[in-house]
């Protein structure tokens, strides 16, 4: 019986193990089934384009190839016409912000001593500027003298102390810094400069120039693009306060004529600003200088000696500067670009032969091509310039003397056709590469950009 049994035992236990055999054969089976479906799926979605809307994808964690696929350059060519290089910075710069009563006035509102923003509306006087600073990524204005608090006293020349609602059209009409070094910084003191930096604080305008502590006259001013290109960093100076002198010398930034004891000193304050700059990401670095001589059409002793000292430090990429009241050349210098002279961008009539200049001006928008946070890739690539009237057929405003007349003459034809060659005349006199140095033409430029 037992002989029996054991038999009968040993045949289930084959049994039974065959039985296990063929499950673990047929589970084995069904493993490189499935393994062959997930690899022929996996294989079939890398064939077909898996990023078009309404295609169905399986999610295959154990064939994950994201992080070996190259994420495509994120490219920031920004609002000018054309960008040469992976990413550009297009920097709109015009003359002196000159107030002087007769031009305040015709912008008064029902009570010029009002503290709420109302006693005057400068935003007609710059409106026609706005397509050109939308043409552009970073916009900066110069605020040739000190505000007035709301509600005034106000004063002209030769101490000013002009509207502070001048600052609320700048930021209207789209202005992203101002600089405020200038021979007139230090007309209401300490107070005038501490009532600018708060008015245009307030008003979201970055700057730079003058300073209401130490600690803000030792920092950098450095602007992100809008349109993300890069960053910009601004530094100023200022030959002269008309012969006063400022509480602290650091108040308001200098650059002093050679012979003057503080002159190495200025340059290096400048350069190191320049560095400090570079070291907080700015990409490219332009500096503003204003100057004293006034109604010339050439560089002056000063602008040249000082422009060239500042470009052969290698420390700036474009040179440009204001107080002259005049349209002056354009120049490149030991691979620097330097724009002399931008006149004003808006101010009252001069009616005099020798001072007719006062009225015109000069809006140039520098483009740098590069790539961001690439040392050594950014160069400027084109400099547009436009002259300017204060006046738009009889009334203040700033207006484009243009061939393609965007808001029609300035003056008159005859008269506008004049001002515009012989601005042309004088912003070529030095030299200047024509296939980088152009008029600017923005109907022609908008119509190419909609055409692409």
């Amino acid at each position: 019986m037992s002989h029996i049994s054991g038999q009968g035992q040993h045949r289930s236990m084959s049994s039974n193990g065959n039985h296990i055999a063929l499950i673990v054969a047929f589970v084995v089976a069904l493993a490189v089934a499935l393994g062959l479906g997930v690899w022929f799926a996996a294989m079939h979605n890398d064939s077909t384009d898996v990023s078009r809307p309404g295609t169905s994808t399986v999610a295959d964690t154990s064939l994950d190839k994201s992080g070996s696929v190259p994420q495509p350059v994120a490219e920031h060519h920004g609002n000018s016409p054309d960008c040469p290089d992976t990413d550009c910075i297009a920097m709109l710069v015009n003359g002196d912000l000159l107030f002087h009563e007769s031009l305040w006035n015709g912008f008064r509102g029902a009570n010029t001593s009002a503290t709420d923003g109302t006693a005057f509306n400068f935003d007609p006087l710059f409106e026609p500027m706005k397509q050109y600073i939308q043409a552009s990524d970073i916009a900066v204005c110069n605020f040739e003298t000190p505000v007035a608090q709301r509600g005034g006293p106000y004063s002209a020349y030769p101490i000013f102390n002009i509207p502070p609602e001048v600052a609320d059209a700048a930021r209207n009409v789209g202005y992203n810094a101002c600089t405020h070094a200038t021979n007139h910084s230090w007309d209401q003191g300490s107070d005038g400069i501490a009532r600018l930096w708060d008015t245009l604080e307030a008003d979201g305008i970055a700057q730079t120039g003058s300073y209401k502590t130490e600690e803000d006259s030792l920092k950098p001013l450095v602007i992100d693009s809008p349109t993300g290109g890069g960053k910009l960093g601004l530094v100023a100076g200022t030959v002269s306060i008309n012969g006063m002198t400022a509480d602290h010398d650091w108040q308001i930034d200098r650059l002093r004529e050679q012979g003057d004891p503080h002159h190495d000193s200025d340059i290096q304050r400048a350069v190191d600003k320049a560095n400090k700059a570079r070291e907080q990401g700015a990409d490219v670095v332009a500096i503003a200088l204003h100057s004293v001589q006034e109604y010339i059409d050439y560089a002056d002793s000063w602008q040249v000696s000082e422009a060239h000292e500042l470009a052969d430090t290698g420390a700036f990429d474009v040179i440009y500067g204001a107080g002259c009241h005049c349209a002056q050349p354009i120049e490149q210098y030991n691979g620097t670009w330097i724009i002399y002279g931008l006149g004003n961008a808006v101010t009252e009539n001069a009616i005099t032969p020798e001072t007719m200049v006062n009225n015109q001006g000069v809006t140039a928008r520098v483009q740098f091509a590069g790539k961001k946070g690439v040392k050594e890739s950014w160069r400027v690539n084109r400099i547009d310039w436009l002259p300017t009237a204060n006046q738009h057929q009889g009334n203040y405003q700033w207006c484009p003397i243009s061939s393609d007349h965007p808001i029609g003459t300035c003056w008159t034809e005859v008269k506008d056709a004049q001002v515009r060659q012989r601005i042309s005349d004088v912003i070529y006199a030095m030299g200047a590469d024509q296939n980088v140095v152009k008029e600017w033409n923005i109907t022609q430029e908008q119509a190419q950009q909609t055409a692409q």
